[in-house]
This record gives structure tokens, C-alpha cells and sequence, in this order.
């Protein structure tokens, strides 16, 4: 059983408070902040814009909050930027957030070409943190990882926990990167207008995933795109079409990877894979004690120290591990979460051989290439598995040595594939050799 937010809409996220989620009213026009257990922890309402509709799901990047709705008359979508304001700055220190203020936001209107129909999205974020610490006036800060920094970036620091800057945010515009060192140089008047100390965070946001129930046509055929947008040029990057990406209900980005709930499953995606392959699938618990009907979620949280996805929801199924016995439970239309660790159920592991040929007439002259193959229970690959290989001497077979594994053992690649090769022995009798391919948990 889930710890109950008892939210009254189906979106929540993290936000600027630890211990806290976040959810849009749309009814009164507002933020509210909860304790994991329900309690009402304070309200923030919306300025300079207006939740048109119902949002569908909410995000929080580390700075600022995102929200994607439909736009009224079946116009489109539209994703928009919010930030907690005011917010404590050297200029105007020690103040408290009164309200959600509209910041931007990327606006996709129906056209005879594409038609837009989205429930989930995600945004591409980076939590990074100050290595060492900087002081006000530098013009140079030092980030404990720069890989995703890139020159036109806009890096959103704090708040500091310095002494005398306790609580302040700024922002710089990057203007170089040293991604060895991690030292980023920016150009402002004056520098640095705070001083940070090690450990204090840093934002980085830098594109939007759009999960459109659309096919290239803009039809509802069965099919879906995602759809890649840059932040803040708004231009759109790429689009990828398949079946994955149709009825995705919720999604969620962490670290590098993209993840979405679609019926039973949970599916993610290394944005960093060349051939946006799927490098992770699970069965998500989202089916009811009938054993056919499923249970929808909402919105998700996958940015959560990458080991479980928070599902929101307004059912859950608990099981009973004596008998297997499935319980519904419906909590009465208000949403609260499921947590679920992340993570593959693997289902099959095949190996295959080249040269086919078993029987080796030169020991140790001749070697065999062995692929293993892993796939998940819906026959998707599974990424990053470790697969250790084993000879054994068959019991039908002449007393003899087995042979040598080289790698071993191989990660699995995105495609569920690891190889290495076998090198018999160099024993003089005929025998008989049994390999294995284990992997953790399952031989």
C-alpha cells in the first residue's frame, strides 16, 4: 500500500522542498504542497497565465515546474514553464514564494497535417552540483559533471547554502566548457552575484519529449510518435514513429533516461543510444483482481535516485504471496502513488555459435564466438544485464580440461547482446563440453 497523497488531480511531482509533492488545482486555480501522507503543507497561485484545462502531468526539473494541457475546443496541446516566485536573489534576499508564475511555454496547434493528442511528456533535465566552492564576483564555477553542459546553456544555481548567501539563486549563460575538469565560464557583469559552496545544486534543463497519439498524419491509426523539441529554441529536432509510443498514459526523464507507462508496461529509453532502441521494459502491477481489466496511471516520477518509478493512480492490486490472491483496491476517485523498483524481468537467454561446428579437430587453434541473447517478458531486449559463461565436462565425455572465456563476463548492449569467445583446451582426449550462460539470479 502506496503512502496516500490524497490528491484531488491526476498530476504530482517533486519540487524546490524535500518531503514534499507538488499538484495543480485546476479547480482553484493553484499549486498545493503535501506531505507523502496527505497533509496540506501550503497553496500557491497561478499569475500570468491560467491551468486552461485539467493538466495532465506535471514535472519539476530542479528550478522550474512544467505542465502539459489539452488547449480548450480541441485546438491542440500546449506545455507550459512555471517557477515558484519570488525567489531569493542578491538583490531582494529572504523571500518567500507567494505564487506559480507563468514563464514560457511551447504551444502546438491542430493542423490539416498533424493532429495533437497527448497524455505524457517529459522533460530532459540534468541535477548537476558545484565541485568546490565559488564566491561572488568569479566568473569561472567548477561542476562536478559538465558532460551535458553545452556552450549557450543556461545553468540555474542554488539555492546556496553559504553563510552569508544562504537561500539565493542566480542564473549564467554559458560561454565554454572544459568537460574534463568540469570548469564552465560564463559572461557576467560583475560575476558572480552569490557565493556557493561545494555541493550546492545547479539545473540544467535542455529539451522536451512529447509523447503524440498520433502517427505522421496526425491520425489516431494505432500508431504514435515522440516527438524531441529544443529548449528554449523551440525547434523540433527529431521524430520517432512506432507502436511504443501510442497510448503512452505518463512518463518521466532521469539521469539519461526516458521513461513511459504504456497499458501493462513500463518502457525506457537511453536518449544517448544512436538507434533509440529500448533498453528497458518491465510489467508494471496495473491490472485488477479480473485479471483483464487495467488500472491507469497518471502521471509518474522516474527522477527519484534511479531505483523505482512513483505511478500515480486512483486503484492498486496487492497480492497475496501465500495463495497468489488478487484485492483491488479503490480509493474512492482521489490519486495517489504506487512505488515500483525499476528494473527487467528477464525471461529468456539463447546463445548461439560460430562457427557451428562442434566438433573441433585442433584444441586451442580453433574458437568458437559465442552470442547470448537476453529478452524480457514482452521479448524486448534488456540492456546492461550481466552474462557470465561456464564449461562444464559433459558426463558422457573422456576425461579433459575445459576450455577459456574471453571477455568474460559481458554487459549486454542495447540490442540484449553480449559475446565472447571460446577457446577449447588443448587436451588430448576427445570430450564432451556443456556451456552455460548465467545471469544474476537466473542460471
Amino acid at each position: 500500500m502506496p503512502d496516500n497523497v490524497d490528491l484531488f488531480d491526476a498530476n504530482f511531482s517533486f519540487g524546490p522542498d524535500a518531503g514534499f509533492f507538488y499538484s495543480c488545482d485546476f479547480a482553484n486555480q493553484r499549486l498545493i504542497r503535501v506531505t507523502e501522507t496527505g497533509a496540506f503543507s501550503g497553496a500557491f497561485p497561478v499569475a500570468r497565465s491560467t491551468f486552461r484545462t485539467p493538466i495532465k502531468e506535471l514535472h519539476f526539473d530542479g528550478t522550474f515546474f512544467w505542465t502539459l494541457e489539452d488547449l480548450p475546443s480541441d485546438l491542440g496541446v500546449v506545455i507550459k514553464r512555471w517557477r515558484l516566485s519570488p525567489f531569493p536573489t542578491a538583490a531582494f534576499p529572504s523571500l518567500i514564494p507567494l505564487e506559480l508564475r507563468w514563464q514560457d511555454e511551447l504551444t502546438l496547434i491542430n493542423s490539416p497535417n498533424m493532429q495533437w493528442a497527448a497524455s505524457a511528456f517529459a522533460i530532459e533535465h540534468y541535477h548537476l552540483e558545484f565541485d568546490g566552492s565559488a564566491d561572488a564576483g568569479d566568473t569561472i564555477v567548477r561542476v562536478d559533471d559538465a558532460t551535458n553542459v553545452t556552450v549557450g546553456n543556461k545553468l540555474y544555481l542554488g539555492p546556496s547554502t553559504d553563510g552569508v548567501d544562504g537561500d539565493n539563486e542566480e542564473e549564467i549563460t554559458v560561454l565554454g566548457v572544459n568537460t574534463i575538469t568540469g570548469d564552465i565560464s560564463f559572461s557576467k557583469g560583475g560575476g558572480l552575484e552569490n557565493s556557493f559552496i561545494s555541493g550546492d545544486p545547479i539545473s540544467l534543463h535542455k529539451s522536451i519529449y512529447l509523447f503524440n497519439d498520433n502517427s505522421f498524419g496526425g491520425l489516431e491509426d494505432g500508431g504514435g510518435n515522440l516527438v524531441n523539441f529544443s529548449y528554449p529554441a523551440k525547434t523540433e529536432n527529431f521524430t520517432d514513429n512506432g507502436a511504443r509510443y501510442a497510448s503512452a498514459r505518463a512518463a518521466d526523464f532521469d539521469e539519461t533516461t526516458l521513461s513511459w507507462v504504456r497499458a501493462f508496461q513500463i518502457m525506457d529509453i537511453v536518449i544517448t543510444n544512436p538507434g533509440f532502441d529500448i533498453t528497458n521494459s518491465q510489467e508494471s502491477n496495473l491490472v485488477e483482481d479480473d485479471f483483464g481489466t487495467e488500472i491507469e496511471v497518471f502521471d509518474m516520477i522516474s527522477d527519484f535516485d534511479n531505483t523505482r518509478y512513483l505511478k500515480l493512480q486512483t486503484k492498486e492490486t496487492d497480492e497475496a504471496l501465500d495463495t497468489g490472491t488478487l484485492t483491488t483496491t479503490d480509493w474512492g476517485g482521489k490519486y495517489n502513488f504506487q512505488s515500483q523498483p525499476r528494473g527487467s524481468l528477464v525471461n529468456s537467454v539463447a546463445m548461439e555459435f560460430s562457427t557451428n561446428r562442434f566438433v573441433l579437430p585442433q584444441p586451442s587453434t580453433n574458437t568458437i564466438t559465442i552470442t547470448t541473447h537476453v529478452r524480457d517478458q514482452f521479448d524486448f531486449a534488456v540492456f546492461n544485464e550481466e552474462v557470465r559463461w561456464s564449461a562444464a565436462i559433459n558426463a558422457d565425455s573422456d576425461a579433459g580440461t575445459v576450455g577459456t572465456f574471453s571477455p568474460n563476463p559481458v554487459f549486454t548492449n542495447s540490442s540484449g547482446i553480449a559475446q565472447t569467445v571460446y577457446t577449447p583446451s588443448s587436451t588430448p582426449n576427445d570430450i564432451i563440453v556443456d556451456i552455460t550462460a548465467d545471469i544474476e539470479g537466473i542460471p
